[in-house]
């Protein structure tokens, strides 16, 4: 249910972007479900 996707972002960050700061998981959610609201084709209902 995507109880891990900060954590996968977290692990993601470390490889890709080592030294910069990660979102707080709070930020995270919120721009991941800004996301989501913006782009109506990529929700099934």
């Amino acid at each position: 249910m995507g109880d891990n996707h900060y954590q996968r972002y977290l692990e993601h960050h470390t490889r890709t972007h080592a030294g910069e700061a990660a979102m707080s998981e709070g930020e995270y959610w919120r721009r991941r479900h800004a996301a989501a609201d913006a782009d109506l084709g990529a929700r099934c209902c």
